[in-house]
Formats: structure tokens, sequence, C-alpha cells
């Protein structure tokens, strides 16, 4: 996946990269992209960056002190896409760039730009850093933050020789000196007020970027990423690769799930949710537990005239019931409606599923996640022998979509009208295309689970 991708930059924006473990080469990289889709792209620094990194854009222009915007920098944006600006060189090999201020007021708006990205911190080429007094220098005008890590600092010691500023955060976080850099730990500082998030502008989006995410240290990165989802202040955490053709492998973003559960049972005859699963358990509550054992952000159970009942045979799970008061109208599509407004504050995508199918399995799940997660599709879902199944994830892109379709509609009718959005998870299993309606379906279902 690429970066503007991951990212999802448009024109306008403004962004700045902080921290430490790729910054320059992440920014650089994003210039490249958004060049290439034809966009004109300006790179600069508020601190300074080595001589030799201006050889990673097409061209370069130096404003001198006195800081005015050459006329001639609009011609040379159309000719090459993407110019880099500084003030001057230096002769300790380096680039001085130009002040926030000065970019808020000179730059930032000019309509001969596209997109304006900004390296705002220094870290010696250090994978893991807290800030100087004076740092990071992030225009005011940054709509996205994209805070740096090298995840080739796990287990490395906290020390100045492995983290810029590892005496700051042992004092910030109270990890000791010398003990091996942690997932939790790299996963506080991009939390922290005077770390990661130190001098955002309030209304920004940010992205934190896992760099260096060797296959090895994967599960580590995705260890990250479930910490620092915790804060709403976190858009999203790219976990990647910058030097790699398609430098990010995984977008993880707050996945929430909706169980469909206010349906009627009239084919049963009774409430088929309450029926008993396994020894010890009912429908509802294998799908429930089999859903939160996947470790979404949150998970919402619909419910409608028998929420009481539901309530009491899911309490102790962490997960929520919320009413649909239109139950018998359009069981799935109202449901789904209600679902997605419960989780409209907090999560940026939703698993659908249906609350008659406690055959579900987490494998599948986890793989209907991962493959959201690699971008294959804003809507994912499984597919066997050619049939499409559930539970599937639907992106918040389409929920409004969603909410606006008539009484009279179903949810398939968005995704006929999505269809190139929509990837097909081939899966080796039929229990993606069964529920349970009838009493025989019960039955047959009871006598294969065992």
């Amino acid at each position: 996946m690429k970066l503007v991708d991951a990212l999802d930059i448009r024109p306008g924006e403004v962004v700045a990269f902080v921290g430490a473990g790729g910054k320059t080469s992440a920014m650089f990289r994003l210039a490249t992209e958004l060049a290439e889709r034809g966009l004109r792209v300006l790179t600069t620094t508020t601190t300074r960056i080595a001589q030799d990194e201006l050889s990673l854009a097409p061209t370069h222009m130096a404003l001198g002190d006195r800081l005015r915007v050459p006329r001639s920098l609009a011609g040379l944006l159309e000719a090459h896409r993407h110019v880099f600006i500084y003030t001057r060189l230096e002769e300790n090999r380096k680039v001085r760039g130009v002040t926030p201020a000065w970019l808020d007021e000179h730059i930032a708006h000019e309509p001969f730009l596209d997109v304006l990205l900004v390296e705002a911190d220094g870290s010696r080429r250090l994978p893991l850093k807290a800030p100087l007094p004076h740092e990071p220098a992030i225009p005011a005008s940054a709509g996205v933050i994209v805070p740096v890590v090298g995840l080739d600092v796990l287990g490395q010691p906290l020390d100045e020789e492995h983290v810029y500023g590892a005496e700051q955060i042992h004092d910030l976080l109270g990890h000791p000196s010398g003990a091996p850099v942690t997932p939790a730990l790299v996963a506080a500082a991009l939390l922290h007020p005077r770390i990661a998030l130190k001098n955002v502008p309030p209304v920004a989006r940010v992205a934190p970027l896992l760099n260096k995410a060797a296959p090895e240290v994967l599960p580590q990165a995705r260890e990250i990423a479930r910490r620092v989802l915790t804060d709403l202040h976190i858009e999203r955490v790219l976990i990647g690769v910058v030097q790699d053709d398609d430098p990010v492998r995984e977008v993880r973003r707050r996945v929430g799930a909706v169980i469909l559960a206010a349906g009627e049972s009239t084919r049963m005859g009774k409430p088929k949710l309450l029926l008993s699963w396994g020894k010890r358990s009912t429908i509802i509550r294998q799908v429930c537990e089999q859903v939160v054992a996947c470790g979404l952000y949150e998970v919402v159970v619909v419910a409608g005239r028998l929420q009481a009942e539901i309530r009491r045979e899911v309490a102790d799970l962490p997960v929520r019931i919320v009413y649909n008061p239109v139950y018998a109208q359009g069981e799935i599509l109202s449901s789904l409606k209600v679902g997605l407004a419960a989780l409209w504050r907090t999560s940026d995508a939703a698993l659908v599923v249906l609350g008659d199918q406690p055959f579900v399995q987490q494998e599948v799940i986890c793989d209907l996640l991962q493959a959201y997660a690699e971008g294959r599709g804003r809507i994912v879902a499984p597919i066997y022998n050619g049939q499409r199944g559930h539970p599937l994830i639907i992106d918040r892109a389409f929920w409004e979509a969603v909410l606006e379709l008539p009484a009279d509609a179903a949810p398939r009718d968005l995704l006929r009208r999505h269809e190139s959005e929509i990837y097909s998870l081939p899966v080796n299993t039929d229990t993606v295309l069964r529920d349970i309606d009838t009493p025989e379906d019960y039955r047959r279902e009871r006598e294969r689970s065992g």
C-alpha cells in the first residue's frame, strides 16, 4: 500500500513528520507518490537535514534569509511537481529550513501548491525520540501529523546511544534506564503529550508510522497499534517499511462490531437467540463470545423485543446493548442503521455479524480484519464456493449511504451499488453461508457442532 493511500492525503493538506526512525525517508517517499499522481508538492524542514538528502527531491530552491517567495517557485512546481525549499546551506553539511510561522503565513495556502510536507523534528538518525524543549517545530496549519518510530528500537536498551532523549523518556514514563525498549514503552511514548503528541495542533489528525516493520516484529507492531488506538486522538496507525516499493503493510484502525439480534424469530416459533448452544451457552452468547475474542474496539448488540433477556444473557461480556425501536420493520437494515449510529463516534469500520450464526469462527473474523488492515477493500466479505456470506466489514465511508437507504431496502442493495469496492476473501468453511431460522436448522446445526 502507498503512503498517500494509507494516510488518505488530499489536496490542500499540510503534513508534518515528527519523531525518529525514518521521518525524512517517509516525507520524500510521500512526496514522490503525490507527484506521480500529478499533484504539486513542496517539501521542507523547520529544523535541519543533511545536504545529501537534497538529492531525494527532483529539484530544490534556496530562499535566502529574506524568505520571500520567489515568483519562479510556481513554475518550478509545474515543471517538476516536487520541490524542496530551504533557507541556506551550512558549513556542517546541513541544510537550514524555514520557520513554522513563515510556512503558515507565506506557503501553506498558496494556490500554486497542492500539498505541503514538513519535517518538523530532528533525531540524529536514531529510531525513537523525545523532543528537546524547542521541538518539534510544527506549523499551526498542519492538519496531519505523522509521528515516526523505527521498530528496530525494540529490545534495545533505553540509553542515549539508541534513543534520542532517553533520560527524558525515563523521567516522563518511568521506564528504567538501560532496560530493553518494549512495545508498551513505544505506545506510551506515542501517546504522551510531551513526547510524540507535543505541539500537535488541536484539530490535526494523528497517524503514527511504525517503520522498519520486519516480519518478525509484526506481532509487536500490532500490539503497539492496539494500545495506541485506545486514545481517540490517534486516527490510525501505519505499519510498514518506508524503503519498500509498497511502504505500508497494514493500516490499523478502530473496527467495531455490530451484532444483529433484533429479529422476531417468526420461522422458529420461539426466540431462537436464547436457545441453548453447547452445554452452558445460548446462540447469542456464543456469537458474542466469538466476536469479543477477536479484540475488536467495541462490540454493539442491536436488540429488539428481547433486549432485556439478551442483556441478562451477556451481562458479563464486554458488549453494549442498544435498542432498535423499529425492530419489526426491515429487521436487518433497521438494526444495522441503529448499530452504525452507535459506533459513529468511536469506530472507523464495522464488522457486521448475524446474531443467529453461533458457528461464526474467530479465524474467519481475524482473516477479514487482516484483509481490511492490508487495504484490500473498503468492504471485505467472505466467499465460499462463489457465494458471499457473513460476517463482513464495512468502512465508515459507506455508513452514511447505509443510513440513507429507504426502509424497504436491504444492505445487499449497498453491496450491489459498490461492487468494485468489495474484496471477496476466499474461506474454506461454509459456516459463512449458514444461519439458523427454523427448528430443522437448529437441530441440524446442533448435530454438526456436537
